[in-house]
């Protein structure tokens, strides 16, 4: 069981928690995150490919948010629970379910911050038994106008313990 029961999680959803601050879109962080992911199209690297496609700037690939919860990058006080305090077991946590929705594309240059809301939790019997608990965040990511960029939507899953009372 987790170290807080589903009714002590329930009481901060709707908490809204800030996790990304000043956070800078680098051209060179760009490149290698495209790299690191195999993506060879020249846009992640060269503005004239990028303004040929349509972009105003070199864009980021869909996913480089991520790098926003790199420890370099996270504000005082937040960890991987995104600065609840879901009370999980690290060693039983898994990513679950991952989205994007973009308002507008990420460019190279674009400076975000992010706020971070718990906005569920909940519990399922897992198939090889026991009780999994469910956390889901979404961040909002604004640039330095404070314009919305993005909405980005996680799911941590805490496994049922071994050999305790879930199995």
């Amino acid at each position: 069981m987790p170290s807080k029961s589903l009714t002590e999680l329930e009481e901060q959803v709707g908490r809204t928690v800030t996790t990304v601050e000043d956070f800078v879109v680098e051209p060179g962080k760009v490149e290698e995150f495209a790299r690191a992911i195999k993506d060879n199209n020249p846009v992640f690297r060269d503005e004239s490919a990028a303004r040929d496609q349509g972009y105003e700037a070199i864009p980021a690939p869909l996913t480089f948010t991520r790098t926003a919860y790199f420890p370099r990058n996270r504000p005082d006080g937040v960890d991987l629970d995104h600065g609840f305090d879901l009370g999980f077991d690290q060693s039983r946590v898994v990513h679950g379910e991952q989205e994007y929705v973009y308002e507008r594309p990420l460019y190279a240059g674009d400076v975000l911050s992010g706020e971070t809301t718990l906005v569920d939790v909940y519990e399922r019997t897992g198939s090889r038994g026991g009780t999994m608990t469910f956390a889901v965040l979404e961040t909002v990511y604004r640039d330095d106008d404070g314009e919305h960029v993005l909405t980005e939507r996680l799911t941590r899953i805490e496994l049922a313990e071994k050999g305790g009372d879930d199995d």
